[in-house]
């Protein structure tokens, strides 16, 4: 009979159903009481709604870093006491007034997809097997030794390390040369996510326990970023490490023996290595993906550290730079200007050569005259430069707005206008430029136009579930000279997310896995019973992918998507599933990697 029931798990992992797998999976633990004070400002003191407590404990392990394969392991122990209750838990809300996890993903959404996984529904099943070969998800802990000594005086050869007692900075350059840890620090905030992702979708702790090794580190290690991109990079890592750190912080409860999260020690580091940077630095001067993905960070920081000055500081910063990043035709002849101590790009000559990226011959003269620049409807401040800078800066609007709607404020409304006409504007192009080229008088007579079209970044599926889901309203082709291009639906949006579906999925700073979390978010489905749930599990041809590789800094590897189904008798397919499941409802508790 051993034998037997071997052989039927076997054809149940190799052979999902509807993107699935037939095998039971743990549900995550009931949100706990956050006991770890948040840094300097209010403590979050709330409780959940639900009395629900951890309802199961594995087997202790050590404290180490898991050493495992990204594949969720099948669990044989015993079936806990009592069965997990998925409904159990509810969203905190704190003393601060800040509801959690509230970074970018919400408790609704996240269970919302979750539902949609276990269904066997395209396309989570297929974002999710992505997730599941993307090597973050096996990501161990930093020894630091591609960072600097916080003490060092050439950061370039004077290396950091666990013992290092003056803590790991960073060394970035323009483009990340140098790069002294830049890369490993982006990978890191990544890894944190995408982990907490995979334990949150699988219930498997090891997961977990896998981020938390990566946030402790920082919270013991970490210094800051410094060089020419620091400021960039401090607000890079704030924009995706904090959403796994939210998650986690609110979703999962240690058993006894397992690495707890040191919520103290990462909140000071926070507030010593990045509130500065991004509540201080002038990001006025420089191309408005800079500010903009600042603002998000810090939003994203003040609601971790549930500090509510701190987050109205960062609405203000957004507020002020989306006019200046975005043109519609109802600004005028210019666009605002970027708000800045150094009271730069104030008259229309400069303001034009900024947008022009200087690509000009009237603006490479000293001093610069007039180029006429005509300002297109929707058009980026970057738009000129390249299309992937334009990605980033759009990005980080739209997950500023999408955390500040989570906490009850609507920057989703207050520029309703501006993000669609700035997103749509972006994807027509980036869709028509092959067939008809650049729209008539784009750019005017710049010259040396990127023509990599690359939106990797751009957060589409959020802001396609923000309006035309949760408020209804339709994205519409907006018009741009020169372009008579149509689209099923009139949606460009659609049709661009539809397109790039079939592509490598984004996995940069700020769209990572957005498919998964926030595709239809709101949409109701049916309550799934906790013995239906399944375990999603990878593919052979994509398990074969997920080892650890090196990444190219280009913020858009992944795999390729495709029909993960297999064939196998229905007759057979249904006996297994009978009796792998008969057997696996008894062993559903969460075990480590």
């Amino acid at each position: 009979m051993t034998a037997l029931l071997a052989v039927v798990l076997v054809a149940i992992v190799v052979f999902p159903v509807n993107g699935v797998v037939a095998q039971a999976a743990s549900t995550p633990k009931p949100t706990p009481s956050p006991s770890a004070t948040s840094g300097r400002g209010v403590t979050p003191e709330a409780t959940p709604t639900s009395k629900g407590t951890p309802t199961s404990k594995a087997t202790p392990t050590s404290k180490a870093t898991p050493k495992a394969t990204p594949t969720p392991a099948k669990t044989t122990d015993a079936a806990p006491e009592t069965e997990p209750t998925p409904g159990s838990m509810e969203p905190v809300v704190s003393s601060a007034g800040f509801t959690h996890p509230g970074v970018f993903d919400s408790l609704d959404s996240l269970e919302t997809s979750r539902k949609h996984l276990f269904a066997g529904d395209k396309p989570w099943t297929t974002v999710f097997q992505q997730l599941v070969a993307s090597p973050y998800v096996a990501r161990e802990a930093p020894d630091f030794s591609q960072f600097a000594s916080a003490t060092a005086t050439d950061p370039l050869s004077q290396r950091c390390s666990l013992d290092d007692p003056a803590g790991c900075v960073t060394y970035c350059g323009s483009f990340s040369v140098p790069d002294v840890g830049c890369t490993d620090a982006r990978q890191d905030a990544r890894a944190v996510y995408a982990q907490a992702l995979m334990y949150w979708y699988t219930g498997n702790a090891g997961y977990a326990q896998r981020a938390i090794a990566i946030l402790n580190a920082y919270a013991t290690h970490f210094k800051g970023n410094v060089g020419s991109n620091g400021p960039l990079m401090t607000a890079w890592i704030g924009e995706t490490m904090l959403r796994g750190a939210e998650i986690l912080r609110y979703t999962y409860a240690p058993d006894e023996g397992d690495e707890a999260f040191d919520v103290k020690g990462f909140s000071t580091m926070l507030r010593t290595t990045a509130v500065p940077t991004l509540s201080t630095f002038d990001y006025g001067p420089y191309n408005g993906n800079w500010k903009l993905s600042a603002a998000d960070s810090l939003i994203n920081t003040a609601v971790f550290l549930d500090d509510r000055e701190l987050y109205n500081r960062a609405l203000t910063m957004w507020r002020e730079a989306v006019p200046a990043y975005i043109y519609v035709s109802e600004d005028g002849r210019v666009p605002a200007s970027p708000v800045s101590s150094t009271g730069l790009y104030q008259s229309r000559t400069d303001l034009s050569c900024f947008w022009l990226a200087n690509k000009v011959d009237s603006c490479q003269t000293d001093p610069k005259t007039d180029p006429h620049f005509g300002f297109q409807n929707g058009q980026a401040q970057e738009s000129c430069r390249d299309f992937g800078h334009t990605a980033l800066g759009l990005g980080a609007i739209i997950n500023a707005a999408e955390t500040a709607s989570i906490q009850g404020d609507d920057l989703y409304g207050e520029q309703q206008d501006r993000i669609m006409s700035g997103v749509l504007y972006a994807v027509q192009v980036s869709q028509t430029y092959e067939k008809e080229g650049w729209p008539r008088g784009f750019c005017d007579s710049a010259t040396d136009l990127t023509a990599n079209l690359s939106l990797a970044n751009l957060a589409a599926e959020v802001v396609y579930n923000a309006y035309a889901i949760r408020k209804g309203v339709h994205f519409s082709a907006i018009k741009i000279r020169g372009y008579s291009t149509s689209y099923p639906k009139n949606d460009p949006l659609a049709a661009f997310i539809a397109a790039r579906r079939t592509d490598r999925n984004p996995i940069g700073d700020v769209s990572a896995w957005e498919g998964l979390t926030h595709r239809l978010a709101n949409k109701p489905v049916q309550a799934i019973k906790y013995t239906e749930q399944p375990t999603p599990v990878v593919s052979a041809t994509a398990r074969a992918s997920a080892t650890p590789t090196a990444e190219a800094d280009s913020g858009d590897s992944g795999v390729v998507d495709s029909d993960l189904g297999f064939a196998m008798p229905a007759t057979v397919l249904g006996v297994a599933m009978a009796v792998a499941a008969s057997y696996l409802v008894m062993r559903h508790r969460r075990k480590p990697l």
